[in-house]
């Protein structure tokens, strides 16, 4: 299995696309952060604006359930697939070729 450059995957896919594939329209905005209904935990209405994400540095957040982090670990809660597959997966769909890394080296043990 070859090795993925997250980072640079990262930078090719803006958070506010998969929003768009999670159907996550958000409720009230400002500026660049979001808040809406939680993809995840669902849209009780003590959750109505639990879900926050902001749009620039793309990361998110759930102050229900807890889940947070960049654009791949949404796709990553949001299809149930480890990174790699759900990293693949979320390029095949947005239409984006996965960065490949030239020389991947095992992280050093100390």
């Amino acid at each position: 299995m070859s090795g993925l450059d997250y980072a640079a995957i990262r930078r090719q896919i803006p958070i506010r696309r998969v929003l768009e594939l999670l159907n996550c329209e958000p409720i009230r905005c400002r500026s660049e952060q979001w808040r809406g209904t939680c993809p995840f935990c669902g849209d009780g209405s003590r959750r109505k604006r639990c879900f926050s994400v902001h749009i620039s540095r793309h990361l998110f957040r759930c102050f229900a359930c807890h889940q947070s982090g960049n654009q791949l670990d949404l796709w990553v809660v949001a299809t149930s697939q480890p990174l790699y597959q759900a990293t693949i997966d979320l390029c095949r769909r947005l239409g984006i070729e996965p960065v490949i890394l030239d020389n991947p080296q095992p992280p050093k043990v100390q």
